[in-house]
C-alpha cells in the first residue's frame, strides 16, 4: 500500500471516529446493511453523523483511482455515492455496495497485473459480512486477492470491473457497522433465540430488520428456531415508518391466510421484541394493506417468552466424595441427596430447578443422574465422556469417545436415550468432544472439538422433534480464537468464557462474544477451568485448591476444597 492510500484511510478512520465520538448519545442502536439512504423515522441527527469520504481527483492515476474506491468504503451515506465516483457510469448503475463487507487487518496491498489496465488488490481478511448481515470471521492469516480492471471515461480513469462490495479496516468497521441481535422462537416457542447481525450505524432502520427477521435465521439455526411468519412473507412496501415512537408494519396480505388468533399474536410478538430494540420505537403497530391486523382475544396457548434466561447464584460442585450446592462462598447441603461415594463424582451438572442433578463416574466411563430423595441411576456409558449439560426441557448431554470421533448422547427427562440415530451429525466424524454445553434457551449447542491436533470452537443449533426431542446438532458456526481453547461455558444469550492456552502453556480466560472483539482477562496460575454464570462478570476459575471470582480485570478467592464447579444448565 502506498503512504498515499495509508494517510487517506487514517484520515477517513480519523474523521469518522470523531464524528461518532461526538454523537454516542445519539447514535442509533443499528442500521441496515449496504444502504445509508434516509428513510421512514430516521433521526436528522443519526444523518448528520455520516462521514463522506473525498471523490477522485481530477488526473488521478490508476492505483490513486483504487486506493481511493478502498477509502471510501467507509462512507454508506447516499447508497456509497463516494465509492461510486470511482467507477464507470455503467459500473456505478450496477454495483451492489451491500452484497459483501470485507473486513481487512494488514493494509491492502494494490499489485499491477501483466494484462493493460488490470490490478489486483491483496487483503488479509479478517471476517466477511454479507448481504444479510451475518458476520463470518476469518481464520487467522486468511487472505484474498481482488481483480479490478479500469478504463478511461471522459479522459479520467475509473474502475470499470470489480465485485460487488466493500472493504473497510477491522480497526474502522465498528465506527460504521454495529451489532444487533435478531430474535426468533426456540421450537417450542418457550425462548427468544439470539441471531447477531451487523448494520450500518444510522436511523430509520426499522425495514431492515423486519427484511432480516422475515428472511429467517443464519443458517446454523436452520431447523433450529422458529419464526412465526410464514416462509413468503413481505412487506407491502419497503418502509417501516416510525412516527411518536409507533412502528407501523405493513405486511402484504399473504400474511394472514390460514393464520390463526395465536400465529398472529405471536407475530405480533416476534415484530415487537426486534424492533423494540431500536431507540427511537416504543410500541409497534402490525398492518395488511394500512388496515391493523385484528390479533383476536389473547389465546391460552400463548407463552410468556423468556428473554436471557438467569442461572440465578447456586452452583453445584463436587465436595470429597458427594456433591453439593456452593452459593455465597459458602458450601450448602444438598439434603436427601444419596450415598454417592461409590461412584467418585466428578463434573456434575443440574437443572435449572435444582431437581435434577448428573454426574460422572470417576473414571468418565459412566453418565449418572440423581437428585433430591432420588436414587441414582446409570443412564449411559461411554469412553472419556464429556462433563454433562442439563438443558430446559429436562435432556442431558454429553459425548463419548469413538473410533470414528465423537458420539453425542442426549438422556430424555424419562432417562432415556434419544434413540436418534442422526443425533451425532456427520459433521462431528474425526473429531474429539471435549466439551458440550447446550445454551439456556436450549436451542444452541456450545462445542469444543479437537482434530489432528487443533483444538476449535464451534456453535451448533439443537434440532429438536415437536415434541422436544433431540434430532440432530447443524452444521456449526466457528468462532475463532488467538490461541487454542482447553474448554468453554456459557456466560450470556451471546457470551461465552473460555481458556486459551498459548505459547508458553498458561492458560489465560477470554470472553467471546459475536457482538464484540475477543476480551483477554488476567491469567491465574494454575487455573484449569471455568464455570460461568449471569454475564460475563460472574465467572469462576478452578485451580487445583480452590475455587476463584473474576473481579474487574483479576481474580479473588471464593472458597477451598471445592472443585468442579457449574452452574445450572
Amino acid at each position: 500500500m502506498t503512504s498515499g492510500l495509508r494517510g487517506r484511510l487514517r484520515a477517513a478512520l480519523l474523521v469518522a471516529v470523531m464524528l461518532f465520538l461526538a454523537g454516542c448519545s445519539s447514535i442509533p442502536t443499528v442500521g441496515p446493511v449496504g444502504t445509508a439512504t434516509p428513510s421512514a423515522g430516521g433521526s436528522n441527527i443519526a444523518n448528520q453523523l455520516s462521514y463522506t469520504p473525498p471523490g477522485p481527483a481530477d488526473g488521478a492515476g490508476p492505483q490513486e483511482i483504487i486506493e481511493g474506491f478502498i477509502t471510501a468504503g467507509v462512507g454508506a451515506g447516499e447508497d456509497y455515492s463516494a465509492a461510486r465516483e470511482f467507477l464507470t457510469a455503467e459500473l456505478a448503475s450496477s454495483w451492489v455496495p451491500g452484497e459483501r463487507v470485507v473486513i481487512y487487518g494488514a493494509d491492502p496491498n494494490v499489485v499491477p497485473l501483466p494484462e493493460p489496465n488490470a490490478f489486483q488488490i491483496q487483503l488479509e481478511v479478517v471476517a466477511s459480512v454479507n448481504a444479510g448481515g451475518i458476520r463470518t470471521n476469518s481464520a487467522p492469516g486468511t487472505t484474498e486477492t481482488i481483480q479490478v480492471r479500469l478504463a478511461q471515461q471522459d479522459g479520467e480513469w475509473r474502475i470499470s470491473g470489480i465485485p460487488n462490495g466493500v472493504m473497510i479496516s477491522d480497526v474502522t468497521f465498528p465506527t460504521v457497522f454495529q451489532a444487533h441481535n435478531l430474535y426468533f422462537y426456540s421450537s417450542t416457542y418457550s425462548y427468544w433465540v439470539p441471531d447477531t447481525r451487523w448494520f450500518i450505524r444510522r436511523s430509520g432502520i426499522a425495514a431492515s430488520v423486519v427484511n432480516a427477521m422475515l428472511a429467517g435465521p443464519a443458517p446454523y439455526l436452520q431447523g433450529a428456531v422458529t419464526s412465526a411468519f410464514p416462509a413468503e412473507t413481505s412487506l407491502a412496501r419497503d418502509a417501516v415508518p416510525v412516527v411518536s415512537g409507533v412502528a407501523s408494519v405493513d405486511f402484504s396480505a399473504e400474511v394472514l391466510e390460514d393464520s390463526s388468533d395465536l400465529s398472529r399474536q405471536q407475530m405480533a410478538l416476534q415484530l415487537e421484541k426486534n424492533l423494540r430494540q431500536l431507540n427511537n420505537v416504543n410500541s409497534v403497530e402490525m398492518t395488511v394493506n394500512q388496515r391493523p391486523v385484528d390479533l383476536g382475544p389473547e389465546n391460552d396457548s400463548l407463552l410468556a417468552v423468556q428473554d436471557d434466561p438467569r442461572v440465578g447464584d447456586t452452583q453445584i460442585a463436587v465436595s470429597g466424595d458427594s456433591l453439593t450446592f456452593f452459593q455465597d462462598r459458602q458450601a450448602v447441603p444438598i439434603e436427601n441427596l444419596p450415598d454417592l461415594s461409590e461412584y467418585g463424582p466428578r463434573e456434575p451438572a443440574v437443572s435449572a430447578d435444582l431437581a435434577t442433578i448428573a454426574f460422572l463416574s470417576s473414571d468418565a466411563g459412566t453418565l449418572l443422574v440423581t437428585g433430591p430423595g432420588k436414587d441414582v441411576a446409570p443412564v449411559a456409558s461411554g469412553s472419556g465422556l464429556s462433563a454433562p449439560s442439563v438443558d430446559p426441557e429436562g435432556w442431558i448431554w454429553s459425548a463419548s469417545d469413538e473410533p470414528s470421533g465423537s458420539k453425542v448422547i442426549a438422556v430424555g427427562p424419562d432417562l432415556k436415550p434419544s434413540g436418534q440415530p442422526g443425533l451425532t451429525p456427520s459433521w462431528l466424524e474425526g473429531m474429539k468432544v471435549k466439551e458440550l454445553r447446550i445454551s439456556r434457551d436450549g436451542a444452541r449447542a456450545l462445542l469444543v472439538v479437537e482434530q489432528n491436533g487443533t483444538a476449535r470452537v464451534l456453535i451448533a443449533g439443537v434440532v429438536r422433534s415437536s415434541g422436544g426431542t433431540p434430532q440432530t446438532l447443524t452444521a456449526p458456526l466457528e468462532v475463532w480464537t488467538d490461541d487454542p481453547v482447553t474448554t468453554a461455558v456459557w456466560v450470556g444469550e451471546t457470551s461465552v468464557a473460555a481458556l486459551q492456552k498459548g505459547q508458553d502453556e498458561r492458560l489465560t480466560p477470554v470472553i467471546l462474544d459475536p457482538t464484540e472483539e475477543n476480551r483477554t482477562l488476567a491469567p491465574w496460575d494454575g487455573g484449569f477451568s471455568l464455570s460461568g454464570g449471569d454475564g460475563p462478570e460472574d465467572l469462576f476459575l478452578q485451580t487445583a485448591d480452590a475455587i476463584y471470582k473474576k473481579l474487574g480485570n483479576g481474580w479473588i478467592k471464593e472458597i477451598d476444597g471445592l472443585r468442579d464447579p457449574a452452574f445450572p444448565g
